[in-house]
């Protein structure tokens, strides 16, 4: 297989994927124009940065989990709050790696 066909695979298996991170993009630069928010191209880029990575790390654990038709719609709604889920995320790591111990280390 050359290249070309690799590339259009890939594209094929994925395109939902894509196109679902594309729209929750949109939805998300389209939601901070409507509240008229002001923002430098820097924090422009962040923002639809970390829009896409939690767009994209939602579609590949609804890839690994045979999830594809709920990530028709997971994918867009993750990508929308991707920002507000990783500031959650940073600002309160600290207690959620606390309760992630308490459940897998037994009790004494």
């Amino acid at each position: 297989m050359n290249l070309h066909d690799e590339a259009m695979a890939f594209l094929s298996k994925f395109s939902t994927f894509i196109v679902s991170t594309a729209v929750g993009v949109i939805g998300k630069i389209s939601y901070e124009i409507g509240m008229k928010r002001r923002m430098s191209l820097i924090q422009w880029f962040g923002i639809v940065g970390m829009s896409i990575f939690a767009g994209y790390i939602t579609s590949v654990w609804c890839v690994s989990n045979g999830w594809e038709k709920q990530g028709q719609y997971i994918v867009p709604i993750t990508t929308l709050l991707g920002e507000k889920i990783l500031i959650y995320l940073t600002t309160h790591y600290k207690s959620i790696l606390h309760k992630l111990l308490a459940v897998i280390t037994p009790k004494r």
